[in-house]
């Protein structure tokens, strides 16, 4: 989890709002997307209008400068025989099978002042009366044209105006009308002819030429859809979803996580002012804020990183820990302000020995952790006297004259020399330093005396290590399992924001909370099925046996407790004093959790280990019986934060 609130704050809002940007988005493809198709829309229909128009035009003329003269032409040899009394140069079959070709559907001949005289239709005689000023406007030589449904009688029938789309497309018929005079040969005007010419094939051209710019249309438009949405997942969904997932990842805990959007706009200004504050937040979440080193936190997780590369690799690795003596009476004495001086002049010397070598970090109060790849037992020991001789050459000027020398305990453990597991080797170490600083003390008379070049490297657990090492070669579960008892005891202290102090003694507690078994019988210890009443009496009381082999110990306090309570249930139904709630110590109530966790986890011969499932009802159901419902909460959550990483 972001351990700074105000960054927290904003991850979550960023990352729990992906789900309404990405609809955001889409809602911008969507409402341009129809603003596209209206355009389109209008653009097609004013299209097909102007083509349409232009089709019925290009008829029209052609009807106009060539089939009515055609007609005319026709007419006035047909009609001036007839007219002058003269024999015929044509038939009325003639002029009817004329009619027949170019759309032509209607011929009449007027005489002014009569009626018809002719037409090609005989169901239209007799004749009605004419219309005199078009028979005028023909005599004097102009034209009328207008458009006629197909089979109107002159003068009646259903006049439509102009030519529309939906009736072309609904298949109706059109016909123009012309007006002309005859004349004879000298220019005379003898009569006048009247034809309805038809706009064959509009309807067939208009549907074509609908069907033609629609599906050009619709393919703009799905081309265009596709760019716009090309276009947005390209400058905005992409970076806000790269963006969202990143602060999310970042407000979950994996704060090296960086937005790849790049550009000059305001996304690539706003993922470039996004990676600026989490650089910002890994210093804050990494860093001691005193001495710049990497913190506990970022410390355990740099030691596993390095771990898991020694393994892969098989190279060695060492751990040291460094702590500062008598660092509390220096505060005491002389503030910590001053106090802080100190620790920023010793973690200089820490990172200037560790260089490009090693890597250190704050990992206490007034301790220090170096991890050391490639170093095995030999060279982190010459390391460690070169690194207290180092810090034993300082010397912190307080007041004017007071000059205060600072002295260092150190001790090293080794992988694989020492142990495979890394909270064994942090154990290990810790245990190495305190029996330094134990045996430095007997020669020490006060603060100024301290001479901390004199370092104590044996690795020295004592008889505790010999306990442990015997109890791993009676049971291999037992060492398995204590590493994974300290392991998430330890991670449990951490998310419960317990003290580093805390820390350590839990994760020592981890490794030795199973010591009290050396006295159960092997047929007890590793009996596959349930224990008798007498045999789980027994077992019962290796917490008080591991209490007292561990109790002479120095500096085991918080760790003898935990030791010596981990069995103990919140509800008062443990074991061995049947403690309730509070009575527990607090490390005890994290070691139950840790303990039960590891016992679940692991194959028995018994039973197959439980799913992560399992155990997390396992651990719900046990919250205010067993557990502690708080630490158990908070350790389910850590659990399923486990599983959403793995699956990630």
């Amino acid at each position: 989890m972001c351990p700074l609130p105000a960054i927290d704050g904003l991850a979550r809002r960023c990352g729990g709002r992906e789900g309404a940007l990405l609809r955001l988005t889409t809602k911008v493809w969507f409402i341009i997307s129809l603003i596209v198709l209206g355009v389109v829309l209008v653009g097609t229909a004013f299209s097909i209008r102007r083509q349409v128009d232009q089709r019925v035009e290009e008829a029209r003329r052609f009807n106009s400068e060539t089939v009515y003269p055609g007609i005319r032409l026709f007419v006035d040899e047909f009609s001036r025989p007839y007219i002058e009394g003269e024999p015929p140069l044509f038939t009325f079959e003639d002029l009817n099978g004329f009619t027949q070709v170019a759309g032509i559907t209607l011929v009449e001949i007027y005489l002014p002042g009569a009626g018809r005289i002719f037409t090609t239709d005989p169901s239209l005689m007799p004749s009605p009366t004419a219309d005199e000023e078009a028979i005028q406007q023909a005599f004097q030589g102009s034209t009328t044209s207008s458009i006629w449904v197909m089979g109107s009688e002159p003068g009646g029938g259903h006049r439509v105006g102009e030519l529309s789309l939906p009736r072309i497309l609904k298949g109706g018929e059109f016909t123009d009308e012309f007006w002309g005079p005859v004349q004879t040969r000298d220019g005379q005007t003898l009569a006048v002819t009247r034809a309805l010419i038809g706009l064959p094939g509009l309807h067939d051209d208009a549907v074509a030429i609908v069907f033609t710019n629609t599906l050009m249309a619709g393919g703009l438009v799905v081309g265009l859809w596709g760019a716009l949405w090309l276009t947005l997942q390209a400058l905005i969904r992409r970076p806000l979803v790269e963006l969202t997932s990143t602060a999310r990842r970042i407000r979950e805990g994996e704060i090296s996580v960086r937005s790849h959007t790049l550009g000059k706009d305001e996304l690539g200004e706003l993922a470039t002012s996004f990676n600026t504050m989490a650089d910002e937040l890994e210093r804050q979440v990494t860093t001691d804020p005193i001495t710049g080193l990497l913190n506990h936190r970022y410390g355990d997780v740099a030691l596993d990183e390095a771990l898991q590369q020694a393994r892969s690799q098989g190279s060695p690795l060492s751990v040291l820990i460094g702590d500062l003596d008598d660092f509390k009476l220096f505060n005491d004495t002389f503030g910590h302000p001053l106090g802080d001086e100190v620790l920023r002049l010793v973690a200089g010397v820490f990172r200037q020995m560790s260089g490009n070598s090693g890597t250190a970090s704050r990992y206490g109060g007034d301790e220090f952790l170096v991890i050391l790849p490639g170093a095995d037992k030999a060279a982190a020991t010459a390391f460690a006297e070169r690194l207290a001789a180092a810090v034993g050459e300082i010397e912190f000027q307080v007041g004017d004259s007071t000059r205060v020398p600072i002295g260092l305990s150190l001790g090293v453990a080794s992988f694989p020399e020492d142990s495979e597991s890394k909270d064994r080797l942090l154990v290990l170490a810790d245990a190495a330093m305190y029996e330094a600083k134990r045996l430095g003390a007997i020669d020490r008379q006060e603060l100024h005396a301290v001479d901390a070049s004199g370092v104590r490297i044996e690795s020295v657990f004592g008889a505790l290590d010999g306990l442990v090492q015997a109890i791993q070669y009676r049971d291999h579960y037992t060492k398995t399992h204590s590493d994974l008892v300290a392991e998430y005891a330890a991670k449990l202290a951490l998310r419960a924001s317990l003290s580093e102090e805390a820390v350590r003694a839990i994760r020592i507690a981890g490794v030795l909370h199973d010591v009290g078994k050396l006295v159960v019988p092997d047929d007890i210890l590793k009996k596959p099925g349930p224990l008798a009443a007498e045999e789980y009496d027994v077992i019962k009381r290796h917490p008080l046996v591991g209490e007292m082999l561990i109790r002479e110990t120095p500096f085991l306090e918080d760790v003898i407790q935990a030791v010596g309570c981990h069995h103990e249930s919140y509800d008062g139904g443990g074991y061995p004093r049947g403690l309730r709630g509070d009575e527990i110590p607090l490390l005890g109530r994290v070691m139950a959790i840790a303990d039960a966790y590891s016992a679940m986890s692991l194959d028995r011969p018994y039973r197959k280990a439980l799913s992560v499932d399992e155990i997390i009802a396992e651990l719900k159901a046990g919250a205010g019986t067993r557990f502690d419902p708080q630490l158990a909460g908070i350790f389910v959550e850590m659990l399923q934060e486990e599983r959403r990483t793995k699956a990630a």
